[in-house]
């Protein structure tokens, strides 16, 4: 037994169940160890689903930048400028009464006692300064020190906030750590202070995966880094000019009330970071865009709760996945797998505009790894079982039973069963005489055109073409899948073959050709079904045993009684309800000693009685209770009403025959038919 006849059934069940696991698992596993390769591409994600996806939106109104650019440079001189500067700009800033000043600059060394005294007084005055600060961590991540402003000035500034952006393994920053621990003291990010003063709040508080500032509640990771949620790029905020303000040039009612960030874009000060939207985006914007996320509350969250999501979806792509690669062909599961995978995006950018952020990598992943374990371990060993069946069954079954065999190749294996089917044996009346009145192209030709539509027919029904024997065509119906209505279906076929028959005779005398007639024998009973054969050299299905015979004998009935199709009493009973039989006669057929009922078939049930066989049941009557006289005399009138009918012409002979030389006593009725 090789391992396609192995895995069949329970076991290829079994098995294909437990590839979806292990797949399933491997990428659970790969998410839990946070693969750097997985996670370097779950990242540009999310860098897609801002610059190419959602693109930019409204910034927060009340969020401007002053900036240090190349233009006030020009103008006030080499950078860095006299801490003048900085108190003419609070200075004119008095007038605007913005909430808050956020400085992303430091001033940590002396600049002379009096100017240095001069930007401490600004910034007292102004209540509403906050200074940057920034930190140096070991490999432990640990502070061990730091850098900000003269005591002086911070002493005088209403906060201080530390500016540090700590980008991702790819350079692109995408989180801010909103606290850093300094000697047991918390210090707030740049962006956590402006939104603070801009809010009135004076404290913050810490919890798992979220920072509380007043009844705001901000999603951070477990190391407390918000996921910054980009407005756009560059030049989103509403820029001033440094030296437009400080000379006046700059309307300050357009200050009034903001939060103003000061920070440099320049990129002679070397101030640039790497953000989702741009490879160079100034440092205060990324701090601005924080504020902006706590003041609009557009957050993102990725916390414990978008980790369970991500591994529901990994389960269900990956088992939904590997169900359509089980119930469906791997030329129609591969699009639908990557349907489903791109439904799937959908739904990640639909939630990441809802400020979710789940993974969009490992699910489409647990798709295509069971996609390609279960299309493979099917491809290796399901549909190679399933090759062979459509091989061997397609020049002979129906499609639709092809494909269900494909589904349970063990109902055609190697060896027999036994069955009940219903056997069909037809051929063409007078087709030998056919073959040598004309050339044997013409016969192929016609003889093509008959067996296409017949076999035609035989499939419509859910038959099998078991062979053709010249213009003989042996079908059956009930193997290799059980049909609980086989009768019915081959009784349905015969009548189909011979609406279909007269309908080719008519249009082939149209074109002057000769018309076929067709007779045939149905018998249902018990069978041998199986392949029957050498695997890899010669096999077939076949069924095997006296039904197939007899069903051959009862075609001879059928060119004796000059009937189109004659059925055994097994199948007459089986289907007597729905179709309409005239009884011939109970037969000793050659090779049998055991008699038998046959019927011929007249057509479908009708509501009106058919007068040629209750005439015929009749006359039928008399002849079996040896009353030859009343016998002759019916048959007689059925003949003057029905000239043609050729069972009426026989019992006429044989009603003349018994009054010439009597019967035995212990005549059973019976028709001994020797001719096969």
């Amino acid at each position: 037994m090789d391992l396609g006849q192995a895995l069949q059934g329970r076991s290829s069940r079994a098995a294909s169940i437990l590839l979806a696991i292990v797949s399933v698992l491997l990428v659970t596993l790969l998410y839990y160890k946070q693969n750097a390769f997985l996670e370097g591409f779950e990242a540009r994600t999310y860098d897609l689903r801002f610059k190419s996806l959602r693109g930019p939106i409204p910034p927060h109104p009340d969020i401007a930048i002053i900036t240090i650019d190349d233009r006030s440079i020009a103008e006030l001189g080499r950078f860095p400028w006299s801490r003048q500067q900085y108190v003419r700009l609070l200075e004119r800033l008095e007038a605007a009464k913005p909430k808050a000043i956020l400085f992303d600059v430091f001033f940590p060394e002396v600049e002379n006692a009096e100017t240095d005294q001069a930007l401490a007084e600004a910034i007292r005055r102004a209540g509403n300064v906050v200074l940057a600060t920034t930190f140096e961590f070991d490999r432990q991540f640990r502070v061990s020190g730091s850098t900000g402003s003269l005591p002086q000035l911070e002493r005088a500034a209403a906060g201080i906030g530390h500016i540090n952006l700590i980008p991702e393994e790819d350079g692109v920053n995408r989180r801010n750590l909103l606290q850093i621990e300094r000697d047991g003291q918390a210090v707030p990010s740049l962006g956590l202070m402006a939104a603070m003063l801009t809010l009135g709040e004076k404290q913050f508080s810490s919890e798992s995966f979220r920072v509380r500032l007043g009844e705001r509640s901000i999603p951070v990771g477990h190391d407390g880094a918000l996921w910054i949620n980009y407005t756009g790029a560059p030049g989103n905020y509403p820029r001033y000019a440094f030296a437009d303000v400080v000379s006046g040039r700059v309307d300050l009612a357009s200050l009034r009330g903001k939060t103003v960030f000061l920070g440099a874009t320049a990129l002679g000060v070397y101030d640039m970071r790497v953000t989702p939207f741009h490879a160079n985006s100034p440092g205060v914007e990324v701090h601005a865009a924080v504020a902006d996320d706590i003041l609009s509350q557009r957050y993102i969250h990725r916390t414990g709760l978008q980790s369970l999501f991500d591994l529901v979806m990994i389960v269900l792509a990956g088992g939904l996945s590997y169900y359509l690669t089980a119930r469906m062909r791997l030329h129609r599961a591969i699009p639908a797998v990557l349907l489903l995978g791109a439904a799937y995006v959908g739904l990640c950018y639909w939630l990441f505009l809802q400020g979710q952020w789940v993974s969009m990598v490992y699910p489409p992943l647990a798709a295509i790894v069971s996609l390609l374990v279960g299309g493979g371990f099917r491809y290796m060993v399901l549909e190679r079982n399933a090759r062979e069946m459509r091989a061997m069954f397609s020049s002979y079954l129906s499609s639709k039973l092809v494909n269900q065999l494909e589904k349970n190749p063990g109902a055609a294996r190697i060896g027999g069963d036994n069955r009940e089917v219903t056997v069909m044996f037809t051929d063409i009346k007078g087709f030998t005489a056919f073959s040598e009145r004309h050339k044997p192209q013409v016969v192929v030709a016609r003889l093509n055109e008959y067996l296409a539509a017949m076999v035609q027919l035989i499939y419509a029904h859910d038959g099998t073409v078991d062979k053709f024997m010249g213009d003989g065509i042996l079908a059956y119906w009930g193997a290799p899948l059980s049909q609980p209505d086989h009768a019915k279906r081959a009784v349905a076929c015969a009548l189909a073959m011979k609406q279909v028959m007269a309908e080719l005779g008519a249009r082939w005398q149209q074109q002057g050709l000769e018309p076929f007639v067709i007779r045939g024998g149905i018998q249902t009973g018990d069978v041998v079904a199986g392949n029957i054969g050498s695997r890899g050299q010669k096999m077939e299905y076949t069924v095997i045993g006296d039904t197939v015979n007899q069903a051959s004998r009862l075609e001879g009935m059928a060119k004796y009684f000059g009937v189109d199709f004659v059925v055994g009493d097994a199948t007459y009973l089986k289907t007597c309800d729905s179709f309409r039989f005239r009884r011939l006669d109970r037969v000793r057929v050659a090779g049998k000693d055991i008699p038998v009922a046959i019927h011929e078939l007249r057509g479908p049930v009708q509501p009106q009685e058919d007068r040629l066989e209750t005439l015929f049941a009749a006359a039928l009557a008399q002849f079996r209770q040896k009353h030859w006289e009343a016998a002759e005399t019916a048959f007689l009138a059925i003949l003057a009403e029905y000239p043609n009918d050729i069972p009426s012409r026989l019992y006429l002979e044989r009603c003349l025959q018994f009054k010439a030389v009597p019967v035995s006593t212990d005549w059973d009725g019976v028709f001994n038919r020797q001719d096969k």
